[in-house]
């Protein structure tokens, strides 16, 4: 079963990273996806991959960390697509300096990128979503500024403490509505940024490749999540942690989620345990999602 079919869905950032295998899970699960980001080459490699699943794709690269850019999304985006089900806001710029050498106007371009162009392009397409009285919205956030507090990182551990008030926020004002809103945290993740973080001097020994957080993002879009999961800042680095464990206890087997939950209390810490109890459909679904 398709749990998107018929869907349509924008994901920033779609050209690369997280971005792009979000899209490629959605594409899969049956939905029609727009990818946007600056980089057009990367965007077009994308929509070929998510065609091939018998869907449309369409890219719209633009620039993100301008208001023209966001509206220009939107607008391309609506001229292709008459409904909007998804949106993922999901771009995102780093740094690694401190707040005396970082440069006033990229920590206003990262905020610009991090934190406006979440609320901006939310702005833009919620009156669809009102109209239609339904919708998925998820916004990348980080540990950085929810969980760890980093040096040399102020700006971006700033950006992303606001994308998740954002999502809290902006869920309990859309509840009404029938939308649903909820926030990823991931840590370390293979991408683009976390190659660049390491030749700025941050120690990232353990990562994971993007697909394996990318069923996050389609559980919370399905409708599997949505009595449940409303407004949430989803602890993804400490799942990261602690599902390879489940995986490897559990093995080929087929399991239910009762055994799952049984599993997980003689193999978790007790903190993982706790997270585990929060989000155990969420990881039972991670744990049986293949491409």
């Amino acid at each position: 079963m398709k749990l998107l079919k018929g869907k349509n869905a924008l994901v920033t950032g779609g050209g690369r990273g997280i971005g792009r295998e979000v899209a490629l899970d959605f594409a899969i699960n049956g939905a029609n996806v727009a990818v946007c980001s600056r980089t057009k080459e990367q965007l077009d490699n994308t929509v070929q991959e998510i065609e091939k699943f018998g869907v449309k794709g369409f890219a719209i690269p633009v620039d993100l960390s301008t208001l023209d850019g966001v509206k220009e999304c939107a607008k391309q985006y609506f001229e292709n697509f008459d409904t909007i089900d998804i949106l993922v806001n999901n771009a995102g710029l780093t740094h690694m300096s401190s707040v005396v050498d970082t440069p006033i106007e990229y920590a206003q371009k990262l905020f610009n990128l991090n934190i406006m162009s979440y609320y901006a392009l939310s702005k833009e397409v919620l009156p669809k979503m009102i109209e239609q009285k339904s919708g998925s919205i998820v916004m990348t956030s980080s540990v950085n500024g929810n969980v760890y507090f980093p040096p040399k990182k102020v700006a971006y551990s700033a950006s992303k403490a606001a994308v998740a008030a954002m999502g809290k926020c902006l869920s309990a004002e859309l509840k009404p509505y029938g939308i649903n809103v909820n926030v990823v945290t991931p840590a370390g993740v293979e991408t683009k940024m976390a190659e660049d973080l390491r030749e700025w001097g941050q120690q990232m020994p353990i990562t994971v490749p993007p697909e394996f957080i990318s069923p996050v993002y389609l559980f919370l879009v399905s409708d599997l999540a949505r009595k449940k999961y409303k407004g949430r800042v989803l602890e993804v680095h400490t799942l990261c942690d602690f599902l390879p464990v489940l995986s490897e206890a559990i093995g080929e087997r087929e399991i239910e989620l009762k055994e799952c939950k049984t599993i997980a209390s003689e193999h978790l810490k007790k903190d993982q345990l706790k997270v585990f109890k929060r989000n155990s459909e969420l990881i039972d679904f991670m744990l049986k999602y293949k491409r």
